[in-house]
């Protein structure tokens, strides 16, 4: 079976690709924004010596050599030229000048226009105006100088560096654009083979128990066989009921939210799982925040067992306010977490050898949920430094009572028996 290509090589290939389309684009499109600024500036200099040309024409059919000086705008260098080649007539900036053309148009094309480019000078735009079909007819020659922006690769220049400028910029844009649209995608994958690495050992050991009570029926209890076959379905169960609330907590699937006294919320938690580890809890009164109930219970809860599941002796669990923010504190006395795995034990399915050792059949998503759950209600939850132990702090946004109008606020009683993954 040929591997799936990774996210990241699909980026790139859809980027490069991305990338290519635009360069070819901005290349057929500077190559026209080239020759349309050159067709530009080329048409206003022809436009403006077309002018000059009909007015020293007709200046000559009325009898009357023009005046040298009459050029006009850009157009300084005019010449009248006689069938014999002789100046007869120039501008200031064309006097002393050799003929600016030899064209000498016919009597059927009597305007017409030039480019005349002489050895070791810049190149003319010139009009050539036979002033009347007569075969001794002068001719008036009128134009100027290419301006520089044409004479060189200036224009060339500045197009390329600005259709550079503009595919970088495309395509670190595309990056970025790509990734976000791939980003679902990678998630995906990343779960899916993840899952499918957590579910191949309970299914495993399922298999394995369920061949050996067919292999040897005289040496297998079913009874054993079917308790493990239980144990393999609950850990399946398990496994599933956390993955189906991630699903919903990063697919934006709301639950009603409410007022909720967070302190009573930790208390009533701490107090409904009496025995094993003792929980000492400490408040400074009612903390009141906005959320769903259900989703703050199995976060708390989740944070409780594996406080319980570390600690040596005891857990502490505070509930206070600080900087306009309700604050939980969950704090053991294990041996804590490194500074190094603090991020990594909200991965999903990432288990330490510790949290191994100490319960083999956790699915390795509790703290996963528990931090989806902080951002679904715009909180945190991180690992912050602690004498002893592991110490983990929830913060949410603290419920404004001037937002509800200062209604009354009520617990809710604690009825949470009966949950299904479809309440979180």
């Amino acid at each position: 079976m040929r591997p799936m290509p990774s996210v990241y090589s699909m980026q790139a290939r859809y980027t490069t690709a991305a990338t290519m389309l635009l360069l070819l684009l901005t290349v057929l499109g500077g190559v026209s924004l080239d020759l349309a600024i050159r067709y530009r500036m080329e048409g206003q200099v022809f436009f403006e010596a077309e002018q000059v040309v009909a007015q020293w024409s007709a200046q000559v059919r009325g009898g009357a050599l023009p005046r040298s000086g009459s050029a006009s705008g850009t157009i300084d260098l005019v010449q009248l030229v006689d069938a014999q080649g002789r100046i007869l007539v120039a501008s200031p900036a064309a006097a002393g000048r050799p003929r600016l053309s030899r064209l000498r148009p016919p009597a059927d094309d009597r305007l017409q226009r030039r480019v005349e480019c002489p050895p070791g000078e810049r190149c003319l735009l010139l009009m050539a105006n036979r002033v009347s079909p007569a075969p001794d007819a002068p001719v008036v020659y009128a134009g100027t100088v290419e301006p520089p922006l044409c004479a060189t690769h200036r224009l060339e220049y500045l197009v390329g560096g600005a259709g550079l400028l503009l595919v970088l910029s495309g395509a670190r844009l595309m990056w970025w654009i790509i990734g976000r649209a791939l980003g679902p995608a990678e998630q995906q994958c990343r779960l899916a083979s993840v899952t499918s690495h957590e579910l191949r050992t309970p299914i495993a050991g399922l298999r394995v128990q369920l061949e050996e009570a067919l292999l040897n029926p005289d040496h297998v209890d079913p009874r054993d066989t079917i308790r493990g076959a239980l144990s393999a379905t609950g850990r399946l169960e398990a496994i599933v009921h956390d993955l189906l609330t991630m699903t919903r907590l990063r697919g934006g699937q709301s639950s009603p939210h409410e007022p909720i006294d967070l302190t009573a919320l930790v208390t009533e938690e701490v107090d409904a799982h009496v025995g094993g580890t003792p929980v000492k809890v400490c408040t400074t009164g009612e903390v009141w925040v906005h959320g769903s109930r259900i989703q703050l219970i199995r976060l708390v809860g989740n944070l409780l067992s594996n406080a319980r599941r570390h600690a040596a002796t005891g857990v502490t669990v505070c509930v206070g306010s600080d900087d306009g923010r309700a604050v939980v504190a969950v704090t053991d006395d294990g041996n804590g977490i490194a500074p190094a795995d603090r991020e990594r034990v909200f991965e999903r399915f990432t288990r330490l050898d510790e949290g191994l050792r100490r319960d083999a059949g956790g699915t390795g998503l509790g703290l996963a949920i528990s931090r989806d759950i902080a951002r679904a209600h715009r909180g945190t939850l991180q690992i912050e430094d602690s004498p002893r132990g592991a110490r983990f702090v929830l913060r949410l946004p603290l419920l404004d009572r001037n937002a509800i109008g200062g209604r009354r606020l009520v617990r809710p009683s604690r009825t949470i028996s009966g949950r299904t993954a479809d309440d979180l």
